[in-house]
């Protein structure tokens, strides 16, 4: 019996498939490296060179990694329910503050459906997050919660409730034309409500007079009440401009380059290729640039804290609908990330965890300039991703931060990259142009032979990430209450208030991006500009005067 049971336990143990090891990608990078070797030559086109590392099996092993069971989406119920029932102590308390925390990690970990973005345990969440923030008079935020509220379907039979809540809140901002348009749907949503003819008929008249008294007594209370139009809505860079300051902003721009001020001009020689000097006279304090990066990413640590879109801290995070790390700060945000590069990344935060990704902002940002645009532009524009022009910029053309010739025609510095340097990055893009292929970013599915738009988006990737490497500006945010010593040690807590000219405030790297305008002023350690950042809109002052004729540094 013995010696037939180690038969037996010898075969299962050779049917018994080994034990495979975890994906590794330095081990990817350094055997497609090999296995390429003869064919990455600086002879062979870099669209020959991507052809020939996705046409090995090896760079299939990606699809494994990204489709692992349980990666995604990412939500724990459990932990949304325990949050909720905590928040909702909180609120019967009185202790409104906390229950606007405990209902925002409810949100975060609320499931919802995948495809139609809905959940029964985030719709509760933020119905009940926006009664908390309209009990401490956060009307804005209250009002973007029954807005998330509904959207992830929240009950009918109940919606009424949050209708009457955002028609109060309209009424205390003095919107007296979205108050009557919450009115009548909150009207509308009684007759959903499914309530007896005659209560809906009593609830309706009731609020009918109750809308009428709110307006009476807001108006009482000193509330400028606004027209009955619906004032139009801003775009999102609108709204990132419109949070800076009008007197810092630049004031006579440039005619050909919108983010610069019409006191400079870009000049090129052999030695030092672009760079930016002054027309005129700049005088110290004067605003040079003022600009919206074409492409940004958020560092690790801040991802609870910041919206992921715009990078300002936000206390009212309104959650990825499919993953626990990426925060909102409104649903314009949301709507923006959701309906571009979040939902490419969002099925890929895993990978990138696991394989040290998301710890390197230049394959960040790279992937994230590909993954913003939908796979049509790039092929529907290819004539602009022909050739570097590094004159660019110079001449009469227009330069528009959100024109992707900007971006493509920064310096890349490729001729005097080392082979090493130039097949790593060659095989991160076919990496990250794998990944994009398992997500869904192309109408294909992944094989061994790329089609021509994919090839296209290899060699793009290839691209963004060389002249990313050498043309990205750190975005920073202000410890508003942080002063640095004269030691460049010690912190000395002091209110914003009371700060002196001359105070150095500290700052925090809260995620990076590449401004394509103030990318043609070349570096120097003895700067003559400083940046300050709204957000990730950058302002570029000088710091001294910078005469006619001199480099801004």
């Amino acid at each position: 019996e013995t010696a037939e049971e180690m038969e037996k336990l010898a075969q299962q143990l050779l049917q018994e498939e080994p034990e495979k090891e975890p994906f590794s990608l330095r081990t990817f990078i350094q055997e497609l490296a090999r296995q390429c070797k003869d064919e990455m030559g600086t002879d062979t086109a870099i669209e020959d060179q991507i052809r020939a590392i996705c046409s090995k099996e090896k760079s299939m092993e990606i699809g494994e990694l990204v489709h692992e069971e349980g990666a995604w989406p990412r939500k724990d119920e459990e932990l949304s329910r325990s949050n909720r029932e905590d928040g909702n102590r909180a609120y019967n308390e009185g202790r409104y503050e906390m229950a606007i925390l405990l209902y925002t990690e409810a949100m975060r970990y609320a499931p919802c459906n995948p495809v139609l973005l809905e959940g029964e345990a985030l719709a509760s969440a933020a119905a009940n997050r926006s009664a908390a923030f309209y009990q401490t008079k956060q009307y804005l935020h209250a009002i973007d919660d029954i807005e998330v509220a509904i959207s992830a379907g929240y009950p009918k039979n109940c919606q009424y409730k949050l209708y009457i809540r955002m028609c109060k809140c309209e009424l205390e901002l003095g919107r007296i034309g979205r108050a009557q348009r919450a009115f009548d749907l909150a009207v509308e949503a009684i007759e959903w409500s499914g309530l007896k003819k005659d209560i809906r008929s009593d609830l309706t008249v009731n609020l009918q007079e109750a809308f009428i008294n709110l307006a009476k007594q807001a108006e009482g209370d000193g509330v400028n009440m606004k027209p009955m139009e619906i004032e139009p809505e801003e775009s999102l860079q609108e709204i990132e401009f419109n949070s800076v300051p009008s007197k810092f902003w630049v004031q006579e721009p440039h005619p050909r380059m919108p983010a610069a001020t019409s006191k400079i001009r870009v000049k090129f020689d052999g030695s030092t290729g672009r760079h930016v000097v002054a027309a005129e006279k700049i005088n110290a304090g004067d605003v040079v640039f003022m600009e919206r990066p074409i492409v940004s990413t958020i560092c690790d640590d801040h991802y609870e804290n910041i919206c992921i879109v715009c990078l300002r801290y936000t206390r009212a995070a309104i959650p990825c609908p499919t993953c626990c790390d990426a925060n909102f700060c409104s649903l314009r945000c949301q709507k923006e990330a959701m309906g571009s590069f979040h939902k490419y990344e969002c099925r890929l935060t895993h990978v990138f965890q696991q394989t040290g990704i998301k710890n390197l902002p230049l394959l960040l940002l790279g992937f994230r300039a590909i993954c913003q645009k939908p796979v049509t532009y790039f092929s529907q524009n290819k004539e602009k991703f022909l050739s570097g022009r590094t004159k660019f910029g110079c001449n009469e053309e227009e330069y528009h931060t959100q024109d992707y010739s900007t971006l493509f025609n920064l310096c890349t510095h490729s001729a005097m990259r080392e082979d090493f340097d130039r097949v790593t990055k060659t095989v991160f893009a076919c990496f990250l142009l794998r990944c994009l292929q398992e997500t869904g970013y192309f109408p294909t599915k992944p094989s061994l032979v790329l089609t021509d738009d994919e090839v296209l988006i290899g060699r793009l990737l290839k691209h963004f990430i060389e002249c990313i490497q050498f043309n990205t500006h750190t975005i920073e945010s202000i410890y508003e209450n942080r002063v640095v010593g004269w030691d460049a040690e010690t912190r000395l807590w002091k209110s914003s208030t009371r700060c002196n000219i001359g105070d150095s405030v500290e700052t925090e790297r809260i995620g990076g991006g590449v401004y394509p305008t103030m990318a043609l002023v070349n570096h120097s350690c003895d700067p003559n500009i400083v940046l300050i950042f709204f957000g990730r809109v950058a302002l570029a002052v000088a710091s001294r005067a910078i005469e006619e004729g001199w480099r801004l540094l």
